[in-house]
């Protein structure tokens, strides 16, 4: 085997002393180099941003604030309805719980104003006074493995089924604020949108509820006090506005003078 490799790198030593040798050859070779550097940035380039957008997307944002739905009754998503349904603080007195999916362009649109806020809240609202702006997400399109998931002999087609199913409750109370909130008086609500949230069967995403059973809290709705079908506004920073609005139960979201 040693004289082998021996030999192989004897051929490579007389290809490139022949090379060094043969000076008509050297230009040729850096022109293929350089036109082979050329041809690849585009691969690089592609690749690269590849990169940056996985790092960067929305879903990737919405993921580090992801409440999971693996098993079942013991996930932590229901553990967060739970709490907020019994009017507890265990997640905070205030925050928004934000439904959202993969490939949403809802979400994706309402994700830069999700995070400018939450990065520079005194920009929009004092914090000292209102709370630090906090939030939750559940994806819907969210799958398990089966060792996270009792698929309950195949009664549900998804583990979002399955957690819509326990939590009527939840939802019915959801499209109960959604209905007779200022919000929808003010003619920012469809009627559609609450019927799909109420039975769980067309839920909109983003879907956002307002938990808040703070001091501050003026909706006349103590736990789940605001709910929004999407986030509207033309630049992140309106979207931002809006959500400001939701958070401290203002403009939009009180009776009309």
């Amino acid at each position: 085997m040693k004289k082998v490799f021996t030999g192989v790198g004897a051929i490579f030593v007389r290809i490139w002393s022949w090379i060094k040798e043969t000076a008509w050859v050297q230009p040729l070779l850096i022109v293929g180099l350089i036109f082979g550097v050329i041809f690849s940035i585009p691969t690089i380039t592609t690749w690269i941003q590849g990169l940056a957008d996985s790092v960067t997307s929305a879903e990737t944002y919405y993921k580090k604030y992801r409440k999971s739905l693996a098993n079942d009754e013991n996930s932590d998503a229901q553990k967060l309805v739970d709490s907020m349904i019994a009017g507890e603080t265990t997640y905070g007195e205030k925050f928004l719980l934000i439904i959202v999916q993969n490939g949403c362009t809802g979400c994706e649109e309402a994700q830069p104003a999700i995070e400018l806020l939450d990065e520079k809240t005194n920009r929009f609202y004092d914090e000292a006074v209102q709370g630090k702006f906090k939030f939750y997400t559940i994806f819907s399109d969210q799958t398990l493995t089966d060792s996270e998931w009792d698929d309950q002999d195949g009664k549900f087609a998804t583990p979002w089924d399955s957690f819509l199913d326990r939590n009527t409750e939840f939802l019915e109370k959801s499209a109960d604020v959604a209905a007779n909130s200022w919000y929808a008086t003010n003619g920012y609500i469809e009627q559609t949108a609450i019927d799909g949230l109420e039975d769980g069967s067309n839920m909109t995403t983003p879907t956002l509820f307002l938990y808040d059973v703070s001091a501050s809290n003026t909706s006349g709705s103590v736990g789940i006090s605001e709910v929004m079908f999407g986030v509207t506004g033309d630049t992140s920073y309106d979207k931002a506005e809006l959500l400001t609005h939701c958070w401290n139960h203002t403009d939009e979201f009180t009776a009309p003078v």
